[in-house]
């Protein structure tokens, strides 16, 4: 279960790395909008690595806290830095 997880987690950082040269070719990407993404990047891999462990191993309640404690502010980054960051800088 824990192989599949490590699988899976490999599959959607190359999803990221691909979805981020993607962004860079539409959107002009500075150093802040750069370090946005990947913090936020960062904490929501610590969320799926945190949460599926804890989920294959029974213990449901530490999945959950990783899902709110790590899930919740991934997302929040992500979604300020698309906003405010990386939107108004769309190339012409």
């Amino acid at each position: 279960m824990i192989g599949l997880m490590w699988y899976l987690m490999g599959m959607m950082t190359t999803g990221a790395v691909w979805g981020y040269v993607h962004l860079s070719r539409r959107y002009r990407m500075n150093w802040m909008s750069n370090l946005y993404l990947a913090a936020a990047f960062g904490i929501l891999w610590i969320c799926i690595g945190w949460s599926w462990a804890s989920f294959a191993e029974g213990e449901a309640q530490s999945g959950a806290m990783g899902l709110v404690c790590f899930g919740l502010p991934g997302i929040i980054l992500l979604n300020l830095t698309w906003k405010r960051l990386i939107l108004p800088n769309k190339f012409a």
